[in-house]
């Protein structure tokens, strides 16, 4: 299963969501269609078990980026733990933006797996960010605080995905900027303090 998962995303990242075909899957993973359909019903099952592993991943990222205590880091410090580890994790996976996307998705897609999943993720990666401004700053009103947790993701999200697109020459740049974004934005809420 793993080899066949392996293959798709290959097959996505290079080609596209609509190339990977059984017919490509099995060709990339150098086995007999036949044997994708011992695993998997059909094509679409493929790419949910691919999506089902991408988001065990960026579970497992969030986990590790959210681990540590707030209080002792600066605002920078803070966007570094979170921000690189999510910018690794989108180099490893080339075809993660393709599996999730949404602006490509027919409008009658909204039960798919992977866009049930993206949404999962994201509300539960604003949750984390609401928990992390909350223990920061204990003063911030919990409606500007999770306001603010959704901004941050949503910026992190299409800077992200835009850097995915990006040109190698292109990738750090923007994810600094999206960095220098992130401390602009909340240097005032986390550290009003400040200079």
């Amino acid at each position: 299963m793993d080899l066949l998962l392996d293959a798709a995303a290959e097959v996505i990242a290079e080609q596209g969501l609509q190339a990977a075909t059984a017919e490509a899957i099995a060709l990339r993973a150098r086995t007999a269609k036949g044997s994708l359909y011992q695993f998997f019903p059909n094509r679409d099952a493929v790419v949910a078990a691919l999506a089902m592993r991408f988001a065990d991943e960026l579970r497992a990222v969030h986990e590790k980026a959210f681990a540590t205590d707030p209080h002792g880091l600066s605002v920078e410090r803070l966007i570094d733990r979170i921000v690189k580890p999510l910018a690794a994790f989108h180099d490893r996976n080339p075809a993660f933006r393709r599996v999730f996307a949404t602006v490509d998705a027919p409008p009658d897609s909204t039960g798919s797996a992977p866009v049930r999943l993206r949404a999962q993720l994201f509300d539960s990666f604003v949750d984390r960010l609401d928990l992390l401004f909350a223990a920061r700053n204990p003063t911030l009103p919990a409606r500007a605080r999770r306001r603010s947790a959704m901004v941050c993701a949503s910026i992190g999200q299409a800077l992200l995905a835009r850097r995915d697109r990006a040109p190698a020459s292109e990738k750090k740049p923007i994810l600094d900027d999206l960095r220098r974004v992130l401390a602009a934005y909340l240097t005032p809420m986390l550290d009003p303090n400040a200079d």
